[in-house]
């Protein structure tokens, strides 16, 4: 099929955002399934790699004192600065728009005053 027929009927069915691209040396229906084939073998390989990595390092690590000190401290670090930041996420009004599926915070703050300040802020004069 020449690529202008196809444009048409593909913008039929699309609409006027249609989008499309063509790439000639990408490889054909025999060379994907030969490639597949070798994906399997090769994906079990890795596989094998990864987890005798991960057995590996878990024994290096389970031995070293200061990394499992270092671990625990950034541990209780993050749930600090997690709960830290939720504090500062928190407002006592939010307004916004809601669709189905979502609602969309356009302002949050203290007050409605000061949600309404926010807001009539934002509207372009």
């Amino acid at each position: 099929m020449e690529r202008a027929v196809a444009v048409k009927k593909l913008s039929k069915i699309l609409g006027k955002s249609l989008g499309y691209r063509v790439d000639l040396k990408a490889p054909d229906e025999d060379d994907r399934a030969e490639a597949r084939a070798k994906l399997k073998i090769a994906s079990a390989e890795r596989v094998a790699v990864i987890k005798q990595k991960e057995a590996r390092m878990q024994e290096i690590l389970q031995a070293d004192a200061e990394y499992q000190r270092l671990k625990a401290a950034h541990a209780e670090a993050k749930k600090r600065c997690d709960e830290l930041f939720a504090i500062t996420c928190r407002y006592r009004f939010t307004a916004g728009v809601s669709n189905s599926l979502f609602f969309h915070i356009k302002a949050q703050g203290d007050s409605w005053e000061e949600i309404i300040a926010k807001l009539t802020e934002k509207q372009p004069a």
